[in-house]
């Protein structure tokens, strides 16, 4: 495997203004591998910003090394760096063209008229802006800028690309088109991405591999199927999509699996293979999509009891909310196929809800955190 960023046990920190250490970034270890798409992400001063200004060579370590295809960069400045960025604002020159724009790296660095024409046709090409050549950055659209940022690296034929939350600024369709195009992109030129946001839709939708950064640490690297379906803390399963925690407590060791009571209320046996002690509380991961919802009349022996709380309709599927027998809460999503049914279920009524154990999660955090008291922790 070839890696084209290595991270050695980086450390990063601040100095404040009454002189006191921040320390942004704690003992990281990262490698990503070349050619990939890969993508940092978490909530806001979570340090991957810090991260990518490190690779870039905008900020130093204050321990530790960054390698770029196994060199060391030390305190190599960011133009004798391999790597160009795209940023949010795409600092566009607005006195200069398209043309003139995406040019403008090549020209500094004295390279021949011919081979800058030839490049930046290319480099247009590739991002779908033939014929906008002369164009000024204020006769073009949002993503039309975007995508001129984003020729204007690319002309440069760096070994990484790097992005910081370059499609914030975008509307809500725009972004989505340009995260499929940008995915596409990358395959067809073969460089590593290295994409910093803190979209979680975006990170799953364009990225070969993730990691989910909370307080400077990495807490999971994974691909987008692993990160969702098989989050290793709560953190990661609560900050991809919306999930659903519920306490279990282990009742007996079987089979290759746990039987749990979970909730107080129901017992199952769910998949998993470390032995854990009798009576340990656990804490059980479910999405709202892999939970199903029936009438009060349902016979089902495996089924929770709970009243609906709220219905909210969202298009493409409905999100309830239902309150446990145990006063916990679970959030349930279904597609509306069926859309003559959609008042099949009213907020107040008595309604059966239905878990299966193989689409449940194990975390060894016999705990909901101090903000669920009632039981309950539900956060898109």
């Amino acid at each position: 495997m070839k890696l084209a960023i290595e991270l050695v046990d980086v450390v990063k920190t601040f100095r404040g203004q009454n002189q006191r250490e921040f320390r942004a970034i704690e003992q990281l270890n990262l490698q990503i591998r070349d050619g990939e798409f890969f993508s940092l992400l978490g909530p806001s001063g979570c340090g991957k910003t810090t991260i990518l200004r490190m690779i870039a060579g905008f900020e130093s370590p204050t321990a530790g090394e960054v390698l770029i295809h196994g060199e060391a960069m030390g305190d190599r400045p960011p133009f004798h760096r391999p790597v160009n960025t795209v940023f949010q604002n795409y600092a566009l020159f607005p006195h200069l063209t398209v043309a003139q724009n995406v040019a403008f790296g090549l020209e500094m660095e004295g390279i021949a008229q011919a081979q800058i024409r030839s490049r930046v046709g290319d480099a247009l090409a590739l991002v779908k802006l033939n014929g906008l050549e002369n164009r000024r950055p204020r006769q073009l659209s949002g993503g039309q800028q975007q995508r001129v940022a984003l020729a204007r690296a690319l002309v440069k034929q760096p070994e990484v690309l790097l992005f910081d939350e370059p499609l914030g600024a975008l509307d809500l369709k725009l972004r989505k088109a340009m995260q499929l195009e940008l995915k596409a992109m990358q395959q067809q030129v073969g460089i590593t991405f290295v994409y910093v946001t803190h979209d979680q839709e975006e990170a799953l939708t364009m990225s070969d591999r993730i990691a989910v950064l909370s307080e400077g640490k990495v807490l999971q690297v994974g691909t987008p199927t692993a990160i969702y379906e098989e989050p290793t803390c709560r953190f990661v399963a609560d900050f991809i999509g919306e999930s659903n925690f519920l306490l279990g407590q282990v009742i007996e060791q079987a089979n290759g699996g746990l039987v749990v009571l979970v909730d107080g209320e129901l017992t199952l046996s769910i998949p998993y293979e470390p032995e854990l002690p009798v009576g340990k509380v656990i804490t059980l991961v479910i999405r709202p999509e892999k939970v199903t919802l029936h009438p009060q009349t349902h016979h089902d022996p495996l089924a929770l009891q709970g009243t609906i709380q709220d219905v909210v309709y969202l298009g493409t599927d409905t999100r309830f909310v239902v309150q446990l027998t145990s006063k916990s809460t679970l959030i349930i999503r279904r597609q509306n196929l069926h859309p003559g049914k959609l008042d099949r279920f009213t907020v107040g009524e008595a309604v059966k809800i239905r878990v299966t154990p193989n689409s449940m999660r194990v975390l060894e955090e016999g705990s909901l955190g101090p903000e669920t008291a009632s039981g309950v922790l539900n956060l898109s």
